[in-house]
């Protein structure tokens, strides 16, 4: 046994060590990568990136960059992340000018990189994970670089023209941004359909509370490959592992956490930084009328008279199983202790009592809600619920507006319980919609998902 195990290691390492003689870093004009054949690759000369098609479906792929020892399938960057190409007689090319395009099963051009040029030389994949296309002299005339996807790796700038997008199941783009707002301030965004909201730093807090410059006009920011990470707005942060000699990559996951990952001695990836170590404050992340909770991994559940959308993913959030009447003798008022849903304020009102923000929110057939903080006194009426979250040390309560036949069971209150097992009890309306979301995940592709 032992000695049939020793021979399938070595011709593994024999495949292995053919597939990078046989591997090349540069495609000449003229010549073309293949869908159909997994060895048809660029690799980089140390052999730590390969450029190629992923299948991430039964019958879809797309032209990406991905490490080529991490233990999980990690994509760095993608070319035709929103067309999938079918995995069959897909290909990507590159002309005399320069032009390098992906091309579907039936000759459809669904990506290029808009590359003309009289002097193209060829593209080759770097040691640093960037595809370019050079020209005569060494000439760059394009580099995946400038238009990363979800990640962004060491000595890779990102500029006011740039930005890091969140990917979904199957690398759909999400809606997370990473990018630099109109102050100059590297910042978190939750994209909606019709505006962007930004989450991260909190935008109630002002440049001195950030920390950051927002007086100059130069936007780049960069990660070193020691694991500091420096931008033009003084925004900076050093992995716990600091030091050379480690792959690194900072991701923006599809929960909207920004993070920075190591790879260890064993080709897996550990979490060095991130930006928040309470995911509950990421805008969105449970959708409209959803609240996040700790359970204590944090979990989406639906605020009180809401149910899921869709009840497999709770990110999609919750609809409403009443219908609000603007007569106010119709209605009432459910606490929600240490909760909030952040933004959506139609008025704002500080050193208020609870019962004249109660009537603030009363009178407005529009208000859905009120945040109030006690002590301080201040009011929030809210045209939406949105971006809800619960934690036990939270300074303020929300009140929803409810009609008052709905009834609302004590079990139905989400609250965090950070040293508990679940939000409620197991047969709640509340776990009828969960979704989980780990803070330390990995954020690797590990394959189709279909």
């Amino acid at each position: 046994m032992d000695a049939q195990h020793s021979a399938t290691t070595f011709l593994l390492m024999l495949i292995q060590l053919f597939l990078q003689i046989t591997a090349q870093d540069s495609l000449f004009p003229g010549s073309s990568i293949s869908v159909e054949h997994s060895s048809d690759v660029l690799r980089s000369p140390d052999g730590t990136f390969t450029c190629g098609f992923q299948t991430i479906s039964y019958n879809a792929a797309i032209f990406s960059i991905w490490f080529s020892n991490s233990t999980n399938l990690t994509i760095v960057w993608s070319a035709n992340h929103g067309h999938p190409v079918y995995n069959w007689r897909s290909r990507v090319e590159l002309d005399v000018h320069g032009t390098m395009v992906v091309k579907d099963y039936n000759g459809q051009t669904v990506w290029t990189n808009n590359v003309s040029s009289s002097i193209a030389d060829r593209a080759q994949l770097l040691d640093t994970g960037n595809l370019i296309v050079k020209g005569k002299g060494n000439e760059i005339l394009w580099q995946s670089f400038d238009s990363p996807t979800d990640t962004l790796l060491p000595n890779q700038n990102i500029t006011a023209a740039t930005k890091l997008v969140s990917t979904e199941t199957l690398l759909v783009p999400g809606r997370y941004s990473f990018r630099f707002d109109d102050q100059h301030l590297l910042s978190l965004f939750d994209d909606e359909k019709d505006i962007s909201y930004i989450y991260w730093p909190n935008p109630d807090s002002n440049i001195w509370g950030k920390q950051r410059n927002s007086f100059n006009s130069t936007t780049i920011g960069v990660l070193h490959s020691s694991g500091h990470f420096l931008g033009s707005d003084n925004f900076s942060f050093t992995a716990a592992d600091l030091g050379l000699g480690i792959m690194r990559r900072l991701t923006l996951g599809y929960d909207g956490n920004l993070r920075l990952y190591s790879l260890d001695k064993s080709d897996t990836w550990m979490v060095t930084w991130m930006a928040y170590l309470g995911l509950c404050y990421v805008r969105g992340l449970c959708g409209m009328n959803g609240i996040c909770a700790y359970t204590p991994a944090p979990t989406c559940t639906c605020a009180p008279g809401y149910e899921a959308i869709d009840p497999r993913d709770g990110r999609l959030g919750c609809k409403a199983k009443f219908r609000i009447s603007c007569d106010d003798r119709q209605n009432k008022f459910v606490k929600l202790p240490n909760s909030d849903f952040l933004g959506h304020d139609q008025d704002v009102r500080h050193s208020v009592s609870l019962s004249t923000c109660k009537n603030i929110c009363t009178s407005a057939c529009s208000c859905m809600g009120f945040s109030y903080l006690q002590g301080k006194g201040n009011c929030y009426i809210k045209s939406a619920i949105v971006a809800g979250l619960t934690q036990p040390n939270y300074p303020g309560s929300v009140y929803i507006k409810l009609p008052k036949d709905v009834n609302v069971p004590k079990s139905s209150i989400p609250q965090s319980q950070p040293f508990g097992s679940e939000v409620g009890s197991p047969c709640s309306a509340v776990t009828t919609n969960v979704t989980v979301f780990l803070d330390m995940i990995d954020g690797s592709y590990s394959g189709p998902k279909y």
